[in-house]
């Protein structure tokens, strides 16, 4: 599903902080990112969306080179999740959020409807459909952004420190949501620093190495 080959990437010429990482992910598998703060691993999630441009080597999806694709196609084939929400919130109410990236797909109305409600129920939250994501707490903002990539359903996921803002009762609720990914064959990668949340959901680890910023699996 995933297949980084020979990547270097350096916000500087000459000063990468990655580098020669070869990483293979197949289809429906869970690895958890594991690291020391400021080692490279959010680069490495958003190199791997497609967020950032490597410096040399390749970023595939599920076959296909990751920089001919255009960005709709990517949003069909990744879900990207960022630490800090509200990045992605860009709606007046919540349901408008959710149906956004499926309006951008050109999806018939009646199926955006569908994965509308079906998101709304899945993660949640019924009761605030109509509520700017900005005005609920943080847990709820945090399943808003979680909501938009439940209705889209790609088939790769990254998590960026998804379990934060979570109070037990969301927390559940989020636990049961990434269960069913895994039922459906999701892949699913995340960065957490939560144990207890990793020993959960995930049976490979990812350490990125602090200063030679190498990855070993």
């Amino acid at each position: 599903m995933l297949n980084i080959e020979n990547m270097d990437f350096g916000w500087e010429a000459g000063n990468n902080c990655l580098q020669d990482v070869n990483l293979h992910i197949k289809r429906g598998e869970q690895w958890v990112i594991t690291g020391e703060n400021g080692a490279g691993k959010s680069t490495l999630l958003r190199l791997a969306a497609g967020l950032l441009k490597p410096s040399s080597g390749k970023v595939y999806v599920d076959g296909v080179d990751l920089a001919q694709m255009k960005s709709v196609e990517k949003a069909a084939q990744i879900g990207f999740l960022f630490q800090e929400v509200e990045r992605q919130l860009f709606h007046s109410s919540v349901r408008d959020e959710i149906r956004f990236g499926l309006r951008l797909q050109r999806l018939p109305s009646a199926l955006i409807e569908e994965r509308t409600q079906y998101a709304l129920e899945t993660c949640g939250l019924g009761a605030v459909t109509n509520k700017h994501p900005l005005d609920l707490h943080s847990g709820q903002r945090r399943m808003v952004a979680v909501a938009s990539l439940c209705a889209m359903q790609p088939p790769l996921l990254l998590l960026d420190e998804p379990s934060r803002d979570f109070d037990p009762y969301w927390m559940a609720i989020f636990d049961a949501w990434l269960e069913k990914n895994r039922q459906q064959g999701t892949t699913v990668i995340a960065i957490s620093h939560d144990p207890e949340f990793s020993l959960r959901h995930f049976q490979r680890t990812i350490l990125v190495n602090q200063g030679t910023a190498r990855i070993s699996i």
